[in-house]
């Protein structure tokens, strides 16, 4: 099982205050996916973008989570949003993820 952690400077956690119960469970269920599967996980779950950069795929609600790898154990959740914000999102997930590089 992979260690899944929130990038906290992201705002990610308030991102999820602000879902509902059912929101929060679509979510929840696809975030226990990538905990299990980690780098295995596929489409229809799971999309590799660029440099690093994958996409979490929540159906149902069209919510996109944007993480990354580090190490071989710990997944960062870097950021999130739904269809109408994706590009905006990509963007800001690669500057952080970026950012995130530049750290070490």
């Amino acid at each position: 099982m992979w260690v899944v952690e929130y990038y906290k400077e992201s705002g990610i956690e308030s991102w999820l205050d602000n879902l509902t119960i059912e929101q929060l469970k679509a979510v929840a269920k696809e975030v226990k996916f990538l905990e299990l599967s980690g780098n295995r996980l596929r489409l229809p779950h799971s999309k590799s973008l660029k440099k690093g950069l994958f996409e979490l795929r929540e159906r149902r609600f069209g919510y996109r989570i944007y993480y990354t790898f580090r190490g071989d154990k710990i997944i960062l959740l870097i950021c999130a949003g739904d269809k109408s914000t994706q590009e905006k999102d990509i963007k800001k997930a690669q500057r952080i993820l970026d950012h995130l590089r530049e750290k070490g």
